[in-house]
C-alpha cells in the first residue's frame, strides 16, 4: 500500500468519525436510534473499514453502544447520567473560574467582556442558539487562562455528552444566564478566586436542573409517540 492510499484511508476515517459525531450531538441520530453500518457507508461514501474505525472511535467515547446482537445504536440519555455529567463539571469548573480569575489579565477581561455582552444581546433577542454558542466561547476562553490542561481535557469530553442533552431540548433561559455570565466576568475581573469558583459550581448545578427537566419532558414526549 503507498502513501497516498494510506492517507485516503486516514482521511476517511477521520472524515466519518466527525460527521457522525456532529450528527449525534445535534441530535440528527437520536438516542438508541440503530446505526445500519451498510446504509450508513453509502450516504458517506466511503468503504465499510474506514466506518468501522470510526465507529470503534464513538464507541470507546460512549456516543454509540453495542448490542447484545453485536450492532450498534446511538447510546441512550438518562437522567442519572445528566445528574453525573453536571456535578462533575460543576467542580471542574469551578476550579477553571479558580484559577482563571488568579491569572487574567486586563486583555482577557476585555475578550471575556465581550462574550459577555454578546449573550446578553442575544438573550434579549430570545436567540438561544447564539446565547449556547456565545457562552459556550466565555468558558472557553476561560479555560485557556487558566491553563489548567488536564480539567479541560475532561470537560471537553463531558461537554460533549453535554451538547446532546442541550440539543434535545433547550432548556436555557437566556436572561438569567446572560446575568450570571455579567456577574462571573464581575469576580473574576477583581480576581477573586473564591466567589468566582461558588458562582461557577452554582451557575453549572442550575443548568443540570434544567437539564433533567428537559430530558423528562422529552422522555414523556417520547413515549407518548410510542
Amino acid at each position: 500500500m503507498n502513501k497516498n492510499s494510506v492517507s485516503v484511508r486516514i482521511s476517511a476515517k477521520d472524515f466519518a468519525y466527525q460527521e457522525i459525531k456532529e450528527r449525534i450531538l445535534k441530535c440528527e441520530y437520536t438516542p438508541n436510534q440503530p446505526i445500519a453500518e451498510e446504509e450508513l457507508a453509502k450516504d458517506l461514501k466511503i468503504s465499510r473499514t474506514p466506518l468501522r474505525e470510526a465507529m470503534q472511535r464513538l464507541e470507546l467515547e460512549e456516543l454509540v453502544v453495542r448490542q447484545t446482537n453485536g450492532r450498534l445504536k446511538v447510546a441512550p440519555v438518562s437522567v442519572k447520567e445528566v445528574r453525573e455529567l453536571f456535578l462533575v463539571r460543576s467542580i471542574l469548573e469551578g476550579i477553571i473560574a479558580a484559577e482563571a480569575a488568579e491569572k487574567c489579565t486586563e486583555q482577557d477581561v476585555r475578550h471575556l467582556s465581550y462574550f459577555a455582552n454578546m449573550i446578553k444581546q442575544t438573550a434579549n433577542e430570545r436567540d438561544m442558539e447564539a446565547v449556547s454558542t456565545f457562552g459556550s466561547q466565555f468558558h472557553t476562553y476561560l479555560y485557556e487562562v487558566s491553563q489548567n490542561k488536564t480539567a479541560v481535557k475532561i470537560l471537553r469530553q463531558l461537554n460533549d455528552h453535554i451538547m446532546r442533552y442541550r440539543r434535545l431540548a433547550h432548556f436555557i433561559d437566556t436572561k438569567e444566564t446572560s446575568f450570571e455570565h455579567e456577574a462571573l466576568l464581575e469576580v473574576i475581573a477583581k480576581k477573586d478566586k473564591h466567589n468566582a469558583e461558588l458562582m461557577m459550581k452554582k451557575h453549572v448545578l442550575k443548568a443540570m436542573e434544567k437539564a433533567v427537566t428537559a430530558l423528562k419532558q422529552y422522555e414523556n414526549t417520547m413515549n407518548e409517540n410510542e
